[in-house]
């Protein structure tokens, strides 16, 4: 199932999956309680945070940021589901949808309809990324 829920739920996840080894706190997004922001949370039959993403809204457009699936549930269409409620949300709002991709995800989106834009980027501590772009 696919609920909204607040970014406090999120963050257990995001560390594990988006920041493995560093200080929880790189886990939050400065934007998570700004007016906008949605999180999204993929939840098991026992109640358990298995994926997340967080839509935030800024200058007339939504950025996807710490979107993230539990290692064990890779593979078996959680992230697609959040991904397609992330999806939904954009058209609903009539903005345009888009989000800097680890390289190594780039595969993922662009089986959901994602472009990429512009050339390969460094985000420090984290790895290369892409610029991506969904148009609906």
């Amino acid at each position: 199932m696919i609920k909204e829920t607040t970014a406090a739920t999120l963050i257990a996840l995001r560390w594990q999956v988006l920041r493995p080894g560093r200080l929880e706190s790189t886990a939050h997004f400065a934007e998570d309680e700004a007016e906008g922001s949605v999180h999204f949370a993929a939840i098991d039959t026992a109640g358990t945070v298995i994926g997340c993403a967080t839509v935030i809204e800024k200058e007339g457009r939504l950025q996807l940021r710490g979107m993230a699936t539990a290692p064990e549930w890779q593979g078996k269409r959680v992230g697609k589901a959040v991904l397609e409620a992330v999806q939904a949300h954009a058209l609903k709002r009539g903005l345009p949808l888009w989000c800097n991709a680890r390289v190594s995800a780039v595969g993922f989106y662009e089986k959901s309809g994602w472009q990429t834009e512009g050339a390969i980027f460094d985000v420090p501590t984290v790895g290369p990324h892409m610029t991506m772009i969904w148009r609906g």
